[in-house]
């Protein structure tokens, strides 16, 4: 405010002595500035430092507020640049904050960044999805802007409490939201505050205490994801079948290269070619055309692994199957969609 009333206070200065320039000059029949229109055009060609020389003050009382003017003008332009930088850097520093939000759609949302959220985040955009992270550190803004492009990542600074602004990481369009939080506590608390306001939204969350997994399924968490859990059954398929762990491994990974085979799922939609045909016609389909090896079906959130034959697929029903990266493409132009949810 105190800056306003200093700009506002200085340019009403500089307006009058432009007024005046202009009614001692056009006194003075020598003189070449006629009018007030002619002292505005001196002074704006002063200000500019443009100086044409056009125009010029010739009395003693016009060269003495022409310094004036020409010493204000130098005040002036300073505050005017001084004041387009701030706003400049300012709104570089919002965007960047990520307070204008993104228009992202059938997005993926990651709060809380940690080593495994990069690592989670890169698996996603692997696959030719999007993401945004919620982070409340400045030092994990920098993160994830190092390691993401903004064309598939967006970040926001905020509190995690801060409700309000969810609605910048475009929520009601998203796919799903997974909650990656040190302490169960504080997921829980996320959890129950974000289903108050989404209750739609599909909810994923890292659970460090395998007892409370029950608790955060009734908050509702529709995939509760154990780390211990999934180690151990990892580490002991390392003990006694090596090569079945490695396998496993590289089917839960998205495909880096042409060679990679992972574990996809692929929607039906109802220009899908899979509609209304049989397990195991599009197994055979899917061998033949695509070198891709149907394994499971989903309905209505439900895992069918290995189907009868004769099992016939519906509209939104999801085709689970393995394939490497070289027939990636192939599938989601004959499934119409891209691999997830």
């Amino acid at each position: 405010m105190r800056k306003i009333k200093y700009f506002l206070l200085v340019t009403l200065l500089y307006i009058a002595s432009v007024i005046a320039i202009g009614y001692i000059e056009s006194q003075n029949p020598d003189g070449n500035i006629k009018d007030i229109g002619d002292a505005f055009w001196f002074a704006i060609v002063t200000l500019t430092t443009v100086g044409y020389g056009d125009l010029y003050p010739v009395t003693i009382l016009g060269k003495i507020i022409g310094l004036v003017l020409i010493l204000g003008s130098i005040g002036i332009l300073g505050i005017i640049i001084s004041e387009i930088t701030n706003k400049i850097n300012s709104y570089m520093e919002k965007k960047k904050n990520g307070f204008y939000g993104t228009d992202f759609k059938n997005h993926y949302i990651i709060i809380g960044y940690n080593d495994f959220a990069l690592k989670v985040g890169k698996e996603i955009i692997s696959t030719g999805h999007k993401i945004a992270f919620l982070t409340n550190a400045k030092d994990d803004l920098e993160k994830i802007n190092t390691h993401f492009n903004h064309q598939n990542c967006f970040s926001l600074l905020a509190e995690y409490k801060d409700e309000e602004k969810y609605e910048k990481l475009n929520f009601k369009a998203a796919k799903s939201v997974f909650i990656n939080f040190e302490e169960d506590a504080d997921t829980l608390v996320f959890v129950l505050n974000a289903k108050k306001a989404y209750p739609n939204l599909e909810y994923v969350a890292l659970c460090n205490n395998t007892e409370l997994k029950g608790t955060f399924e009734n908050a509702g968490v529709k995939y509760v994801v154990s780390p211990l859990e999934v180690t151990s059954k990892l580490v002991a398929s390392y003990i006694f079948e090596p090569e079945v762990a490695t396998y496993t491994e590289d089917l839960i990974s998205s495909s880096k290269n042409k060679e990679d085979s992972d574990i996809q799922q692929y929607k039906i939609l109802t220009n899908s070619f899979y509609h209304n045909k049989s397990f195991n016609t599009a197994f055979h389909e899917l061998k033949d055309n695509y070198d891709a090896i149907a394994i499971g079906v989903v309905k209505d959130n439900k895992v069918y692994k290995n189907p009868s034959s004769d099992y016939i697929l519906s509209i939104n029903d999801y085709i689970i199957l393995i394939s490497n990266g070289a027939s990636k493409k192939g599938l989601e132009d004959i499934f119409g969609i891209k691999e997830g949810k």
